[in-house]
């Protein structure tokens, strides 16, 4: 599949950045105010700073859902280094749900397994309930082009060489500082996303704190090929040296990250060259694998943290704006990937004024205990994989020789790496089991006899009502919020669902009743309704029951 970055055309923008061509230049009128440019936006603006991963996720979010949305960079143009390269089978199944499955597919690479440290210590994805059980192997700027294409579709503006240097809240909705080539400017919004990585300004100027610590050590990552090693699974070693993990690629190249205790002290703006890498090889596993061609390298600390708060007022933090950790487990672009999936769905919302006065709260209230679980998942991989006195070592042997191969830890581990094991507090008491739980994939065949994906029926981002016509029994489905598709099913392969099952926009169950009779159940369902889907002030309208996505 050609890169879709190198069809990207550019030209110049507001600030004499760069702007992915078929973006208008403004929407809004400007002038000109002390060297600047101060812009007087729609209601419904939501800008988001950054745009990597997490804010061109996001940015796809509010673009489906019709908000004027602005995405302010201060890179002069999209990334062309890999950085993350690995996609969980819970950000696949996310990017699934928007129709984008395929787009990743052709581009990355299904990998069976993921490496944790010792040769043959390896979390198995294959027997995953999901349908897509393994890592996708993709570089991030292909992450990047992939969302920015869509984002363009969806008539995201995109600003680059657009620096926030400043950014506060009054009583108009919130105004940022954009300093760019061309001099500063002001942008208003209704609402903010700071999706500005580990070193946010936008958090620095909350004042959020952002607790924790440098991890130890500098890690190298090379793009490079191997012929020592097949490209068709990962690889891991880790011995009195170092640890290795190596990622294939789609075009027969990999990922090398490299723990070579001997450089661990260098400091991160020291470049790496191939041989640097060759001899860190062999230091660390005793071969150099036939390496050659780098064509990409860095060395960096990562660093464990979390903010103690996802949302002040008008402006979310989210990716590494919120966390940050060790690169163990590979988890943190895909906890950016959950954290705009939910957050997306939410300002849109609120902006159309549909939103319950608790649901932009919940961003937090969901998402934060979400970060401590991946701070503590990574943190302990981490120290297990690089304690190097006789107590770590012995620890480390027996929880990868014999703990780590038992089938259920192996469904433990298989479940909460992936990320298919998040689950939500429920906001609907008494609940049911699935409440809060991710829906899995699959195909439903429909009341009209239509076979369709489960994921088909999320990709304009409503809320989806499944509702069981297998005994010929129907609830009357009139009278629902525009902001819900009523779907009737006669049979799911799989595991049987509930028979009426209410899905947020981000693939997770809402509210579920096991009663089988439409009539006796419909008073909870309205109180579901009303309690997610409604305010008491906000206008509705009516759409009849779907038999087909």
């Amino acid at each position: 599949m050609t890169d879709p970055i190198s069809d990207v055309s550019i030209f110049t923008g507001r600030y004499g950045a760069l702007v992915p061509d078929g973006l208008e230049a403004s929407r809004q009128s400007c002038s000109r105010a002390r060297g600047g440019c101060v812009v007087s936006s729609r209601p419904d603006t939501v800008v988001v700073v950054g745009a990597g991963p997490t804010g061109l996720a996001l940015a796809c979010e509010l673009g489906l859902a019709g908000l004027h949305t602005r995405v302010l960079e201060r890179r002069e143009a999209p990334r062309r280094d890999s950085r993350a390269i690995c996609l969980h089978a819970r950000s696949v199944e996310m990017l699934d749900l928007r129709g984008l499955g395929e787009r990743f597919l052709e581009a990355g690479l299904p990998v069976p397994s993921f490496p944790l440290g010792p040769k043959g210590a390896v979390i198995d994805f294959r027997r995953l309930d999901s349908d897509f059980p393994f890592i996708l192997d993709i570089p991030q700027s292909q992450i990047e082009s992939i969302l920015l294409t869509r984002a363009q579709e969806l008539g995201v503006e995109i600003q680059w060489s657009a620096e926030v240097v400043d950014v506060a809240e009054d009583d108009a909705g919130v105004r940022l500082r954009v300093e760019g080539p061309a001099g500063a400017g002001e942008e208003r919004a209704a609402y903010v996303v700071a999706c500005d990585g580990l070193r946010s300004l936008v958090r620095e100027r909350l004042n959020v704190p952002f607790p924790g610590a440098p991890n130890p050590g500098s890690v190298t990552l090379a793009d490079v090929y191997l012929d020592g090693l097949p490209m068709t699974d990962a690889h891991g070693e880790l011995s009195e040296g170092g640890m290795l993990l190596v990622f294939p690629f789609r075009d027969g190249s990999c990922r090398v990250v490299l723990y070579d205790y001997a450089r661990a002290s260098v400091p991160v703006t020291e470049p790496v060259g191939l041989d640097e890498v060759r001899e860190g090889l062999v230091r660390v596993t005793g071969s150099d694998f036939g390496v050659r061609d780098l064509y990409w390298s860095s060395r960096y600390r990562s660093e464990s943290r979390q903010a103690t708060r996802y949302r002040v007022g008008r402006i979310f933090l989210a990716g590494d704006a919120a966390h940050t950790h060790s690169p163990a487990g590979a988890q943190g672009l895909n906890a950016g990937f959950q954290d705009a999936m939910n957050l997306g769905w939410k300002l849109g919302a609120a902006v159309a004024g549909w939103a319950p006065d608790w649901l932009l709260d919940s961003y937090h209230t969901e998402r934060h205990p979400v970060g401590e679980q991946v701070l503590r998942l990574t943190g302990m991989q981490f120290r297990l994989n690089t304690a190097r006195n006789r107590r770590g070592r012995l620890r480390r042997r027996a929880a990868y020789r014999l703990v780590t191969p038992l089938p259920p830890v192996q469904a433990w581990m298989a479940r909460r790496y992936s990320g298919v094991s998040v689950a939500y507090p429920p906001t609907i008491s008494p609940s049911h089991r699935l409440t809060g739980t991710r829906l899995p994939g699959g195909r439903l065949t429909l009341a009209d006899g239509t076979a369709v994906r489960v994921s088909e029926l999320f990709h304009d981002a409503r809320f989806v009502l499944l509702e069981s016509a297998r005994d010929g029994k129907r609830a009357d489905l009139a009278d629902l919020p525009d902001h819900v598709r009523a779907v009737s099913y006669v049979r799911r392969d799989g595991r049987a669902w509930p028979p009426s099952l209410l899905v947020r926009p981000d693939g997770y169950a809402a509210w579920a009743s096991d009663e089988p009779d439409p009539g006796r159940r419909a008073p909870a369902l309205r109180e579901a309704l009303r309690t997610w889907c409604s305010r008491a002030d906000a206008a509705r309208s009516t759409r009849s029951a779907d038999t087909s996505p």
